[in-house]
């Protein structure tokens, strides 16, 4: 590599779907994390009273999947929406521990 020049890398992101530069990775996973964080709050938050401790899978059209299995809940989710293409948090708990 030439003196001077510029390293570039790349890394995959959002379950292989995807090549980036390094350098957008965390402004990208910002991103997500913020979109993911508005989902839960507009469509996550009002089922907190009658499902809380249950799973919910949210699109990106404000659809969601209530399972009280973790892996059932995103089985469906991938299904229903696709790889990625959805918000997932435990309800009522600030996040997910695996």
């Amino acid at each position: 590599m030439e003196q001077g020049s510029e390293k570039r890398t790349t890394s995959l992101i959002q379950g292989g779907m995807s090549l980036m530069p390094r350098n957008t990775i965390k402004p990208a996973l910002q991103d997500l994390a913020k979109r993911n964080a508005e989902l839960y709050e507009k469509y996550g938050r009002p089922l907190e009273k009658e499902h809380k401790g249950k799973f919910v899978a949210i699109s990106e059209e404000g659809k969601v999947i209530i399972d009280p299995n973790d892996v059932q809940a995103a089985q469906k989710a991938i299904e229903e929406f696709g790889a990625s293409r959805f918000a997932f948090y435990k309800i009522g708990f600030k996040a997910v521990k695996f």
